[in-house]
């Protein structure tokens, strides 16, 4: 069968027109817009997102096999960008291996030269794989401004609260979505073949709907991100891990002020005992002597020692240092080791056992150093 009448094939099963180029064939198929608004600027504002004026082009694909090998091959190409409050859609058939420059030259048309592109693990495994199809056809890759890799986004923000950092795993957990019954990835590569080779092209506008769902998917955690985590006033509605670890990301490139903000949100109420809360407490506590505010990081000492949980044996092992380097006061500072005893009795069989050792340790060496000190300076 030659390429024309597979091309003609491939795109009546997906409702896409068949194009014709100078170096092949390819299907072209536009879907419906998504209504799927977003605030570019609460976006930029964000760790590690693009500017407010770069386009973002969320891209996944759909291979020959499930590995990154020379012989691997994008068949279907996902593509999604915004045009006002609308993600419009477009998908990139291949009707046959022979035809793969045509699909390049078209997804190269495609991609703005200052996109941003939006993947999911795209940066490991989607991008490198076209990068490699174009380099071996003798093309140039198409040039981009920057890469989104939403999965990395995900690990450092939610992982903790997620069994696992699948893309429909985010969907159901994160987003609150669920699909209807999908198609297993590793059945994917098999269905293409079964068309090349004379079957139907009908299992492929299942994989075609599999595609679009997760670039749409794509759409949708940025919208998420943005309305969520974009502004100080709906921060609070996060949930206090997420804050800690936003705060982390927004500490990484310096801006301690916005990272503090996160960490005072995610603190307010250390006396419910949520171990995220008091995590907040630790790490705004060491932002603040950071940034040079020893009162300020004292008084979220404070809040953290008299909290439930044996993080609050940390809270005063911190205060016996303030009490011994800051304030000159001795035995403050083994009344404050000698409270780290009993939370840490009190609280024996709680929390991390690795957390519990260490905390045992620094408190077992700073309880000896304080008593040579207070030795030597006698009654």
């Amino acid at each position: 069968v030659d390429a024309a009448a597979l091309a003609r094939r491939l795109a009546q099963a997906l409702d896409g027109d068949a194009a014709e180029t100078p170096h092949g064939w390819y299907v072209r198929r536009e879907l419906r817009p998504v209504y799927l608004p977003i605030d570019r600027s609460r976006l930029a504002g964000l760790p590690r997102m693009p500017g407010l004026d770069a386009p973002l082009v969320c891209l996944d694909t759909e291979t020959t096999g499930l590995g990154s090998a020379a012989g691997t091959v994008a068949f279907l190409v996902g593509l999604g960008w915004w045009e006002g409050d609308r993600l419009r859609l477009l998908q990139l058939a291949l009707p046959d291996y022979s035809e793969e420059g045509a699909l390049l030259d078209a997804l190269a048309d495609t991609i703005p030269r200052d996109a941003w592109l939006v993947t999911y693990n795209g940066r490991a495994f989607d991008w490198p794989l076209l990068e490699t199809r174009y380099r071996m056809g003798r093309r140039t890759p198409p040039a981009l401004s920057g890469h989104l890799d939403l999965l990395l986004l995900v690990r450092s923000l939610f992982r903790h609260r997620l069994p696992d950092a699948r893309l429909q795993t985010v969907e159901r957990h994160l987003l609150r979505r669920h699909r209807a019954p999908d198609i297993p990835a590793w059945e994917i590569p098999a269905m293409y073949h079964s068309f090349l080779r004379g079957g139907s092209a009908a299992p492929i506008r299942v994989v075609a709907r599999h595609n679009a769902e997760d670039v749409v998917t794509l759409g949708r955690i940025l919208a998420h991100l943005d309305r969520g985590y974009g502004e100080r006033q709906t921060r609070r509605w996060a949930p206090p891990g997420d804050l800690v670890r936003l705060a982390r990301l927004f500490r990484h490139e310096a801006r301690f002020d916005e990272a503090v903000d996160c960490l005072e949100t995610a603190g307010v109420d250390v006396m419910a005992g949520d171990p995220d809360v008091a995590m907040a407490t630790v790490e705004l506590a060491r932002l603040l002597r950071r940034c040079g505010r020893p009162i300020d990081a004292g008084v979220a000492w404070s809040r953290l020692a008299t909290a439930p949980g044996p993080l609050a044996a940390l809270g005063w092992i911190e205060l016996s240092k303030e009490r011994e380097h800051r304030e000159r006061d001795l035995a403050g500072a083994w009344a404050a080791t000698d409270e780290a005893l009993l939370t840490l009795s009190r609280t024996r069989g709680h929390g991390n056992a690795m957390q519990r050792r260490a905390l045992e340790c620094d408190l077992g060496k700073r309880r000896a150093r304080l008593a040579r000190r207070l030795e030597r300076q006698g009654p």
